[in-house]
C-alpha cells in the first residue's frame, strides 16, 4: 500500500515541485494551498505525513498546528518544509507533532531522505473522517 503525504504549501510551483519528487518515488501525494484547505483535507482523508509551509493566508503554519492538535484521534506527523525555520524546532513545535524541519529550497535527495526517515517514525497512517 502507498503511503499517503499531504503537502501544504502556497506556493504552487513549490508544492507541484515537492508533489512530483514524491510521486517518482511512489508516495500518493495531495496539495492544499493553505491550512484551511489542508485541515479540510485531513478530515476527509488519512494521512501518513504532512509537509507543512509555515507562511502562507489564512490559516498560517503555527495556526494549522494548533488546529490540528485539537482533533481527537491520533494525527499525522508534520514536517516543516519552509523558509521561516529559524527557532522552528522548539519545545511547542515537537508537542504540536512536528518532528523534523527543512529549510527550502530542499533538494529531491534531502527531501526523501528525510521523508523517508520521518515514515519510518510513524509505521501505521494516522488522520481521517473521523474529525
Amino acid at each position: 500500500m502507498m503511503q499517503r503525504i499531504l503537502v501544504i504549501d502556497d506556493d504552487a510551483i513549490l508544492a507541484g515541485l515537492l508533489q512530483l519528487t514524491l510521486e517518482m518515488a511512489d508516495y500518493e501525494v495531495e496539495t492544499a494551498a493553505d491550512g484551511d484547505a489542508g485541515l479540510s483535507r485531513v478530515r476527509s482523508g488519512a494521512f501518513d505525513l504532512i509537509l507543512l509551509d509555515l507562511v502562507m493566508p489564512k490559516i498560517d503554519g503555527i495556526k494549522f498546528l494548533r488546529l490540528l492538535s485539537e482533533r481527537a484521534g491520533p494525527r499525522p506527523p508534520v514536517m516543516i518544509v519552509s523558509s521561516a525555520t529559524d527557532g522552528v524546532m522548539n519545545d511547542e513545535y515537537r508537542a504540536l507533532g512536528v518532528i523534523d524541519v527543512a529549510r527550502k529550497p530542499v533538494e529531491p535527495d534531502e527531501l526523501l531522505d528525510r521523508v523517508d526517515r520521518a515514515l519510518k517514525q510513524q509505521p501505521a497512517p494516522v488522520g481521517g473522517a473521523s474529525a
